[in-house]
């Protein structure tokens, strides 16, 4: 059988130089798709195009996977100078590393490599360090990847003959401690210790949730699946029926806006209250299915009037929307319905009503991107379909999440 090429008349010895220029030409251009990669993270274009981070972009973009994404990520970051939020120009950690790539004499897997051995090398000084990496990149010209690894203790044995240094004992910390500090836009960074006596009452719950679901391209990073999963937890105990002063109810939030702003696209302006920042963008989402309380303030901010609160999608609407989407209804999405949020397609600000052909679920992290991105959502025979921003399908062809759709049997 013929090939599409013209190689069947080539030598054995022609056959494998034409197989090693191409080899060459596909890691040269790996290594300009690295480039595009460093300067997408460096732009903070993600976030301009309304994703939380680098990699679930990628994702989209590419049809990667997240495990893909984070490594090319990783490799970006090495390979090409970094730019703080200050302007300042971080030179790369391996620019021979670089150079070899982008000349086609190493591959991808030989980056790993040589990114491994001297990340396990964190307290040499620089010269060291460059020439550590000199000396894996020379190799890697002859060596295979699992070769190299070989390689690579030898030479942290040579450069680094004593190891790191050994760690200084820490004064014995309390069973129980909490630091908790404030942020200015209104979030917490925290960090803490359970003893194993109180972990087992936490740990089981976090467990479960921060499972990486098996029937979705979950892009999120293990630290982000954990924080998720602790938000679940929380927003079930603020639900607890046995909770003494919220009974069960969604937990009401006031934020002190006006209604005209709050319909406008002030998406960049921020909301200041008294412990609170957010955008108005971030309002309407947080309103998309929340405990509302309309207010009247005076002239100086005093409240004049509250009135009666209301749920914006009500109990029954919500057994309907779990009966039709069964979860987040976000194309690969398997996040259970207990863990979505009720989203109006056409928003309430444009008179969107609060109906069930009018609503779809959808998990908090796919909540925020329709919010903050390109994605747009069509009701089609009462099945959500997801249309993609063009930078990620220029056709805009529809999308619907195959876990929730029935497959069709042969008759």
């Amino acid at each position: 059988m013929q090939g599409s090429g013209n190689h069947w008349g080539k030598t054995k010895e022609e056959m494998v130089a034409a197989l090693q220029d191409v080899e060459a030409q596909g890691r040269r251009i790996e290594y300009t798709g690295l480039e595009l990669v460093a300067h997408l993270n460096n732009q903070g274009l993600a976030t301009e195009l309304g994703y939380s981070n680098p990699a679930a972009l990628l994702v989209h973009a590419l049809r990667i996977s997240p495990k893909e994404a984070k490594r090319r990520l990783a490799q970006a970051e090495e390979l090409f100078p970094s730019i703080t939020p200050t302007g300042s120009v971080i030179e790369p950690a391996l620019p021979a590393t670089a150079s070899a790539l982008a000349a086609g004499d190493i591959g991808s897997e030989a980056v790993d490599v040589i990114r491994k051995t001297l990340k396990d090398l964190p307290d040499l000084e620089p010269e060291k360090l460059a020439l550590a990496e000199s000396t894996m990149v020379a190799q890697a010209a002859e060596d295979d990847p699992n070769a190299l690894a070989r390689f690579g203790t030898r030479v942290r044995n040579i450069v680094d003959p004593d190891g790191p240094p050994p760690p200084d004992p820490e004064p014995k910390q309390p069973d129980r401690i909490l630091h908790i500090r404030a942020r200015r836009d209104g979030g917490l960074d925290f960090r803490g210790h359970l003893p194993a006596e109180d972990a087992h009452l936490l740990h089981p719950v976090i467990k479960k949730g921060e499972q990486r679901p098996t029937d979705r391209a979950d892009d999120r990073c293990q630290a982000e699946r954990t924080a998720d999963a602790f938000v679940e937890t929380l927003r079930m105990a603020a639900q607890c029926p046995s909770q003494p002063t919220k009974n069960g109810l969604r937990t009401p939030v006031a934020i002190t806006i006006s209604y005209d702003d709050l319909l406008k696209d002030l998406d960049d302006r921020i909301l200041v209250g008294p412990d609170t920042y957010l955008t108005a963008r971030e309002a309407r989402r947080i309103a998309c299915d929340s405990h509302l309380f309309p207010a009247v303030l005076g002239s100086k901010s005093e409240p004049l009037d509250i009135g009666v609160s209301s749920y914006t999608v009500p109990a029954h609407i919500r057994r309907a929307l779990i009966l039709r989407d069964g979860g987040c209804a976000f194309p690969s999405c398997g996040a259970p319905a207990s863990a979505c949020d009720a989203h109006h397609i056409i928003h309430w600000r444009n008179h969107g009503p609060t109906k069930v052909d009018n609503l779809v679920l959808l998990c908090p992290h796919h909540h925020r991107l329709v919010h903050r991105s390109d994605w747009t959502i069509q009701m089609v025979d009462r099945i959500p379909r997801f249309i993609p921003p063009a930078y990620i399908d220029p056709h805009r062809r529809p999308r619907t999440n195959s876990a929730r759709r029935s497959i069709p049997t042969a008759a």
